[in-house]
């Protein structure tokens, strides 16, 4: 098939979280089973910097945006005999240090920012003659694209046959803008209502992408399940039990090209279930990093994350001077809320031999905390799927995780009188729960033999994207049968 995939961001052109990990893996899985793979960015400031021979396709589009219009310039890259990739440019738009904003909020113009995209798509698709069997639609930053393909472009024969998959990564954030943006997305006000854009006399695009896909998913059965329902769904469940017999759950996959320590390049030591000594050098060397004082066989925790509630930092928070008082060596890489930055930062000076701070993301580092650690702590008020604790089981690093979402679905909470299992986890939303599950696994790890057990089954796991992309392969295909029953 031939596949395009819009997103807001996709590696190793654009990086703002784990959304680019999911379009680098997707992308390459699908190359691998032999279809043809076209993915769409802006032409962010982070891609102009990036060292990858991007050129410019010499195209310059007229997209019109309420009463002005701007030019979006097509670049493009040939990735792969199978594998090419388009970024719409525009500087006043994408020429910028943050890719959604600043450090202090979302930027002002994110709505004319991501319409823009949204429009632009259909237009390359035009211009550029483009053959396409779906479009695969990820975020609320490209919900508007399905919209167009079915009411502006439906007559476009190029694109009139084009079936289109949205996938929601995370319910959270649904690009929910005032009505007076309505219209920069050139659609009549007639869409203004609830059974299509409107929400609480705003717009939102997320819903949009629900209400117009042939075909919708998110990034876990569980989470599936989780957004059906009020306390999950942020206000669009509805939106989701309408659609519920199209819309599927497909688990993230993790690229084992990269995140696999038999072959890190980017950790002091490979090791591997057979051969497990690289993990205590690369334990040694994470250690040195933050410049800590600890005994090898003191236990390790680490966390990368966002610093925001949502990924229950605030229960990590309560329990720091308890693990302190444990005599656990402690190391957090993250970005987010200066409270918290601020929080971390002042305690490290307090135990600055027993716990490492870095704020801001490099990925050499994630691989060095996922590879050196001994547990790793995912604390989510929700989390829709996850990445980290898929890494983590590669590495032999024991997540411990609250039962959500994707979570819940891929960890499997550890049975002392089965020893079965390849986590930790908790339930109920609280701190103590939390630490609850902290000192099952510390009093674990004191018995060595039955937590290199418990190792070797996380090492044993298998959630490669060549198993993921087989079911997205379905929902296309199922998306071209609902959009040409003849087929």
């Amino acid at each position: 098939m031939r596949i395009m995939i819009v997103a807001p961001e996709a590696k190793p052109f654009a990086r703002n979280g784990g959304l680019a990990e999911v379009i680098h893996g997707l992308a390459w899985a699908l190359v691998r089973q032999g279809h043809q793979v076209t993915v769409v960015t802006p032409y962010y400031r982070q891609t102009q910097n990036c060292s990858w021979p991007i050129s410019s396709t010499g195209k310059r589009l007229n997209i019109v945006m309420s009463v002005k219009t701007l030019t979006a310039e097509i670049y493009q890259i040939q990735v792969h005999p199978n594998l090419q990739g388009f970024f719409i440019g525009q500087d006043s738009l994408y020429n910028r240090d943050g890719l959604y904003g600043t450090p202090y909020g979302d930027y002002e113009d994110n709505a004319e920012r991501f319409i823009f995209l949204s429009r632009a798509v259909p237009e390359m698709i035009k211009d550029l003659e483009l053959d396409i069997d779906v479009c695969h639609c990820h975020e609320w930053h490209t919900g508007l694209i399905p919209a167009y393909l079915k009411t502006l472009y439906q007559d476009v024969p190029r694109i009139s046959q084009i079936s289109t998959l949205y996938t929601v990564h995370n319910v959270g954030w649904q690009g929910i803008f005032p009505h007076y943006d309505m219209p920069l997305t050139g659609l009549g006000w007639e869409f203004f209502n609830t059974k299509t854009m409107e929400f609480y006399g705003k717009i939102n695009l997320m819903k949009t992408g629900l209400v117009f896909a042939d075909l919708i998913s998110t990034v876990s059965e569980t989470y599936r399940q989780e957004i059906l329902t009020p306390e999950y769904g942020n206000g669009l469940e509805g939106v989701f039990q309408e659609r519920a017999q199209d819309f599927y759950g497909v688990l993230n996959g993790v690229d084992y090209d990269i995140w696999d320590p038999a072959h890190d390049n980017l950790i002091a030591a490979s090791f591997s279930p057979s051969q497990p000594a690289g993990k205590k050098i690369c334990k040694a060397d994470l250690a040195k990093y933050f410049e800590l004082e600890i005994p090898e066989e003191q236990p390790l925790i680490g966390m990368t994350t966002r610093l925001t509630e949502r990924k229950g930092i605030e229960l990590v928070r309560d329990l720091m001077e308890d693990l302190m008082n444990l005599k656990v060596a402690f190391v957090i890489q993250a970005t987010g809320e200066e409270r918290y930055q601020y929080f971390f930062n002042e305690f490290q000076q307090r135990h600055p031999h027993q716990m490492g701070v870095r704020i801001g993301y490099a990925e050499e580092l994630a691989h060095k905390i996922i590879a050196g650690a001994d547990i790793f702590l995912m604390p989510s008020r929700y989390e829709p799927c996850g990445l980290d604790q898929l890494y983590c089981l590669r590495y032999g690093t024991i997540p411990v995780v609250r039962a959500t979402g994707g979570l819940d679905e891929t960890i499997q909470d550890y049975d002392p009188q089965r020893q079965t299992g390849t986590g930790f986890k908790f339930y109920d939303y609280r701190a103590a729960e939390l630490w609850g599950a902290i000192k099952r696994a510390l009093a674990l790890y004191q018995d060595q033999i039955a937590w290199k057990q418990l190792m070797k089954q996380a090492m044993a796991q298998n959630f490669s994207w060549d198993k993921s992309v087989q079911k997205y392969l379905e929902l296309y295909a199922k998306a071209k049968q609902k959009k040409s029953p003849s087929q």
